[in-house]
């Protein structure tokens, strides 16, 4: 049986609108009939509706079998076009902005530098309530740092620690501020003193719901910054012990 030649002007006129060679526009049709199980005619008047090309004089000639074909097939095409053309149209999804808790703890991690602060009060920063046990542990950490630092000859807590470990005076004091600098000295002492009955008492003999997320977290970041300055102190006793 001889094979059957599809309209070369439609074949012409789909190509043209296509930027294809007729080659290339024959093989789509034999493959879009494949894939829809219909006739190469049919498939062509398809492809030629995809292309935006009237059809209406070939589509007269075929018989109501191929006619039906091509019917059927418009039909399917319809839903598959109206889907895409809703997806192309649908706005996508704005970002949900972050929550103010979320957008504070994203801040303190970054801001955060001493390890073992992080460890024993990033999660309770995060919590829903509570935050004065962050400042218990805060100031627990900031007494720890202190006492192996300073070394003191017996057991000591709170302000009489702070009070053997730093002196407003550089020549009295065991450990001196790293710049050396005499008002760094007076300043930084007076700070560490206050921190104790300001912040650590009030959070290590009594159970407190006065401190909001915000005020807990200011609080845990600078006494990591005072943790940097014991850091950094020196050890006058080392000093003078290895004086000539």
């Amino acid at each position: 049986m001889a094979r059957k030649i599809l309209d070369p002007k439609l074949l012409t006129k789909i190509a043209t609108a296509k930027n294809k060679p007729g080659k290339y526009i024959g093989e789509t049709v034999s493959k879009l009939a494949h894939k829809y199980g219909v006739s190469s005619e049919a498939a062509l008047i398809y492809l030629a509706k995809q292309s935006g090309i009237g059809t209406a004089v070939y589509q007269r000639k075929l018989d109501s079998s191929k006619q039906a074909e091509v019917r059927d097939l418009l039909a399917k095409s319809v839903p598959e076009r109206t889907a895409t053309a809703r997806a192309a149209k649908q706005p996508s999804s704005p970002r949900k902005p972050a929550s103010k808790r979320t957008s504070l703890m994203s801040a303190t991690k970054h801001l955060l530098q001493d390890q073992g602060l992080r460890a024993r009060c990033l999660d309770l920063l995060g919590a829903s309530s509570r935050y004065d046990r962050a400042i218990n542990q805060a100031t627990l950490v900031l007494e720890d740092r202190i006492r192996k630092k300073a070394r003191p000859p017996t057991p000591m807590t709170g302000e009489p620690l702070v009070n053997f470990a730093f002196k407003d005076e550089m020549s009295k004091t065991v450990l001196q501020v790293g710049s050396g600098q005499a008002d760094d000295q007076r300043g930084f002492t007076q700070i560490l003193r206050g921190i104790v009955p300001a912040f650590r008492n009030n959070t290590h003999h009594h159970v407190s719901d006065s401190f909001s997320q915000e005020e807990a977290i200011l609080v845990v970041g600078f006494i990591d910054v005072l943790l940097r300055v014991v850091e950094n102190s020196v050890d006058t006793r080392l000093v003078a012990s290895s004086s000539p």
